[in-house]
């Protein structure tokens, strides 16, 4: 079977999100499909082309088995809105002459967000005649709205409009939740059309390693009860509650913020934690690849923060790299989110609502004192090789776009012989 997959971000050293899409692909081609991936120059997060790559009209290569295809789009360093809306506005347009160019597929497949990065799917699936899977990542407009990127009415308006168009026209929406579901079936979408298929990380590349390790050297963490963040430091994050607990907890000399990230809020918080004298935070940013799974072992709790509005339309991957590590999971959510309820059943952490800051802090000494860390990260260790193994979810892509191709050839049959 030939899987097209359209996807802003693609890079064997990218340390986004684009991980889970780069090990779907090599998954699937390990398993025997060709696959190509319609993609841009990496640039996240900086805004900036990795060294080694060109931002040009097209290019082509093949990469673990994988044939990328790379289109131009316009990137810029800068983190307001305009220059991030170009970006994504240009690629997707982009992605459209780039898989035209690929060849036709057996199926296709489109990442939300960019949600525009839909339309140029749904027109190739059109041409083409093949069925289109479009898989949701976030759900926009929702997700800008609650992270106050998008405030404009006429704009929501308008991808709202975009967004029940790509619902209304794609063969399968490809979800990575429940509630992601209950959201979408209050839009009117048949739940028929829905696949939940879930984020996962790898327990073979993310191990519970020892946490006195050379990151913690490193870094002068040696004899600190770690508190680690890992990830984007988007608007979702919350990571205001993070510092104000910092500042409670700061005649605790033993308790060590780590931030380590990028993002758009990242210059803001790293500027109020000097203005502060909180000198219990320490930023860092992305690290190597191979560097992650020590990194992630070095923390005492992994730190997992999203903010009210963004509950129903976000659920951040790093929580399951935090429990594939056996480190317990400290959350900061709503306790009817997704990310909570994920806490609450594998009983691997605890969980604090945005917004509350002294119950950060409390809930962060009572954690340092217990007795029973070793056991809440174990159960989320488990909970995760059960439910949100790599292999267990790239299987369940491989069935859903198996079974999809096939009902659509039946289907097709069927007409025939009618006609």
């Amino acid at each position: 079977m030939h899987i097209m997959f359209l996807a802003q971000c693609y890079a064997p050293e990218d340390v986004s999100a684009a991980v889970l899409i780069t090990e779907l692909a090599t998954d699937l081609a390990k398993r025997g499909h060709r696959v190509t991936m319609v993609t841009g120059a990496p640039n996240y997060p900086q805004g900036r082309v990795f060294e080694g790559y060109r931002n040009r009209l097209y290019s082509a290569e093949m990469l673990d088995g994988v044939r990328v295809i790379r289109t131009w789009s316009y990137i810029s360093p800068a983190k307001k809105t305009l220059p991030r809306l170009l970006h994504y506005g240009t690629y997707s347009a982009t992605a459209f002459y780039g898989g035209l160019l690929s060849g036709k597929p057996d199926v296709l497949v489109s990442f939300s967000p960019p949600l525009p990065l839909g339309l140029s799917a749904w027109l190739l699936s059109r041409l083409w005649q093949v069925p289109w899977v479009l898989q949701i990542e976030d759900l926009y407009p929702d997700a800008a709205v609650a992270a106050g990127v998008m405030l404009n009415k006429k704009a929501i308006e308008f991808f709202s409009a975009m967004e029940h168009c790509l619902y209304q026209h794609a063969h399968r929406i490809s979800i990575i939740s429940e509630s992601f579901r209950r959201t979408l079936l209050g839009k009117g979408v048949p739940d028929s059309k829905m696949e939940v298929i879930p984020v996962w990380a790898d327990p073979n590349e993310v191990l519970p390693l020892p946490k006195q390790n050379l990151f913690r050297h490193k870094h002068h963490l040696d004899g600190k009860f770690v508190v680690m963040y890992a990830g984007n430091i988007g608007l979702t994050s919350c990571l205001e509650d993070v510092l104000d607990a910092a500042e409670l907890l700061k005649d605790q000399s033993d308790i060590q913020f780590v931030i380590v990230g990028e993002g758009v809020k990242k210059e803001m918080l790293e500027s109020e934690a000097r203005t502060r004298l909180l000198t219990n935070i320490l930023f860092l940013p992305y690290q190597p690849r191979e560097a992650f799974p020590e990194m992630l072992a070095a923390a005492d709790v992994g730190l997992v923060t999203l903010n009210a509005g963004a509950m129903l339309s976000s659920l951040p991957s790093k929580i399951f790299n935090v429990m594939a590590s056996a480190r317990p999971v400290l959350s900061v959510s709503p306790p009817e989110s997704e990310q909570a309820h994920i806490v609450h059943e594998a009983d691997c952490g605890r969980n604090v609502e945005p917004g509350s800051p002294k119950q950060l802090a409390d809930v962060i000494t009572l954690l340092k004192a217990c007795s029973a860390l070793h056991e809440m990260g174990q159960h989320g260790r488990s909970y995760l090789e059960k439910y949100h193994t790599r292999q267990h979810c790239v299987g369940a892509y491989e069935h859903m776009l198996i079974d999809l191709c096939n009902q659509l050839r039946i289907g097709t049959a069927s007409v025939n012989e009618i006609s």
